[in-house]
């Protein structure tokens, strides 16, 4: 009988899209267990939720990650399963605005920023003292970025370029910007596990050779491809 090992994800396009056949993080993940022998079980829910799956043994990890100094303290995190880098998007309905500049976090100070809690810039933004009005989606921030109600969200590059695309006309998704300066250069997404899992560490390491094994037999290449992503590792 094959092993069956509870993964959990949100809605999080285009790595991973909920209700769709098929798209690149799940597949990814099919891939990964058809070579560990394992069948996962991959279930959409808000993050908070997915996290406490995780803490209860409900679930064996989540999916995608960044580690933070904070999940360090209680989680493992896999080998990296793809690479993302993000920026802070900023929406100019005329044109006119300048561009924004900074080299640290703090220079940011007076600017209204968006965010979601638990995030892993929740942190960073505390330490340098930043205006953040957290939201319950990137969806929701993206339109109170474009209503002015906030002048920063820092995003997934991927992830924010698609869903500008997604929920605006093309005439306005052409009015927002990224910031030049990148919050995370080619950041890397994990699998994160609880340490508290039975077999966490085999189970971890039967998963990092088998993404290893799809990266080199062009397994890896074909997904990125499939759904339109940048090769990135």
């Amino acid at each position: 009988m094959t092993e069956t090992l509870v993964v959990v994800t949100n809605d999080y396009p285009p790595y991973a899209i909920a209700g769709a056949d098929n798209s690149f993080l799940p597949d990814l993940f099919d891939a990964i267990g058809d070579r560990m022998g394992v069948q996962f079980d991959i279930r959409f829910m808000p993050w908070r939720r997915g996290e406490q799956e995780v803490a209860t043994g409900q679930a064996w990890g989540t999916f995608p990650y960044t580690p933070n100094e904070d999940r360090l303290k209680i989680h493992d995190f896999s080998e990296t399963i793809y690479f993302s880098d993000a920026h802070f998007f900023t929406y100019d309905p005329d044109g006119t605005r300048p561009p924004i500049l900074y080299e640290k976090l703090e220079d940011l100070k007076g600017l209204r920023m968006g965010g979601i809690y638990g995030y892993y810039y929740e942190h960073w933004f505390e330490q340098a003292g930043l205006d953040t009005d957290f939201a319950h989606s990137e969806e929701q921030n993206l339109r109170r970025l474009y209503l002015g109600r906030i002048d920063l969200v820092p995003l997934s590059t991927t992830l924010g370029w698609y869903l500008i695309g997604q929920i605006f006309p093309p005439d306005i998704a052409a009015r927002f910007k990224t910031v030049e300066k990148p919050l995370i250069d080619g950041g890397g997404l994990h699998l994160m596990t609880s340490r508290d899992y039975p077999q966490n560490d085999r189970l971890l390491v039967r998963f990092n050779r088998a993404l290893d094994a799809v990266k080199k037999d062009g397994t890896y290449a074909r997904l990125v491809e499939k759904h339109g992503l940048l090769l990135r590792y």
